[in-house]
């Protein structure tokens, strides 16, 4: 991050929302893929999720030139493969393998998002680290770890699954971060989610699990509308947000969703919340507040001000 930049209110506030987002999302999720095959599930909520991407890509198609380079398809589909295919492959496969006692840990590994982008911000994007970053990061990264349970085993087969997608997913917004220069945030929404749902369908077919698709009952696909939806919401807001926001802010942001999972399994009685647990919150949160900046902040609160007046003009009984 640039010192001499401070990152775009309104981006920081569309991060966030993909923060609030996300954090509901997962713990949606977790009641969304029982009873189902996993691998099946991704591929009919990503397909879903890029068909509904569709209008609004064509919508704003009018702002840039329509026509797409040769370097311009092969980064869509590689952010596809990368971003929207394989990572949800291993990271769902690697959370079942760990298992519910395990689960803590290998989603620590997912936690650390936001180091891997990071230093691929810095090494690929150029972008400007500064001790505030580092601070910032020892500040979430410490607050995610009190988040651990002790009892918790420290490494599982899952794990590695886990950390593996991570990885995948810091590249893959590093590449998007790179082609929202050229490309507006609605084409590389659609081509991580178009291209991904194409390769997660060739992976049912090559596995022999396309018929599992046919195996969901209503409820079930109740549940992959509601993870869809909020999926949908997700990559717009990220990736619009992205396009004005450094990846190593952005990342760090998004870190905000485990605190929302938290308090959220807290309500629905999955989970309890201890002297740790408020400490390891609101580390969290101060950290991702330095990353930010106050500045960017008050911005954040001055875009959220006027998009509420905004909205209360625009209302027929005012």
């Amino acid at each position: 991050m640039n010192l001499d930049r401070r990152p775009s209110g309104l981006g920081v506030l569309l991060i966030l929302l993909t923060a609030v987002i996300s954090g509901v999302s997962t713990s949606v999720n977790f009641w969304a893929v029982q009873g189902t095959n996993s691998d099946a599930f991704i591929a009919v909520r990503n397909a879903v999720v890029a068909g509904m991407l569709v209008p609004l890509f064509l919508l704003a198609r009018s702002g840039f030139e329509a026509r797409l380079r040769r370097d311009d398809w092969i980064r869509l589909i590689l952010i596809g493969l990368v971003g929207g295919a394989v990572p949800f492959l291993l990271f769902f496969r690697g959370l079942q393998m760990a298992g519910s006692a395990g689960a803590a840990t290998a989603s620590f590994g997912y936690r650390s998002l936001f180091l891997f982008a990071t230093v691929l911000g810095v090494v690929v994007l150029k972008e400007r680290f500064s001790w505030r970053i580092a601070l910032a990061a020892g500040l979430i990264l410490g607050g995610n770890a009190l988040l651990l349970s002790l009892n918790a085993p420290v490494w599982t087969d899952g794990t590695l699954l886990v950390l593996a997608a991570t990885a995948l997913w810091a590249g893959e917004y590093t590449l998007s971060k790179r082609a929202l220069r050229d490309l507006p945030p609605t084409a590389v929404a659609l081509g991580r989610m178009g291209f991904g749902g194409l390769f997660l369908f060739g992976y049912l077919v090559a596995t022999g699990q396309l018929s599992a698709i046919s195996a969901f009952n209503e409820e079930q696909l109740g549940w992959v509308g509601i993870s869809a939806l909020l999926l949908f919401g997700f990559v717009t807001t990220w990736y619009f947000g992205l396009r004005h926001v450094d990846v190593s802010v952005a990342t760090s942001v998004l870190v905000v969703a485990f605190p929302i999972t938290l308090l959220l399994g807290l309500v629905a009685g999955r989970t309890s919340l201890g002297l740790m647990e408020v400490a390891g919150v609101v580390t969290i949160v101060f950290g991702v507040v330095l990353v930010i900046g106050l500045g960017s902040l008050r911005e954040v609160w001055v875009s959220l001000d006027r998009i509420v007046r905004a909205r209360l003009r625009s209302t027929p009984w005012r």
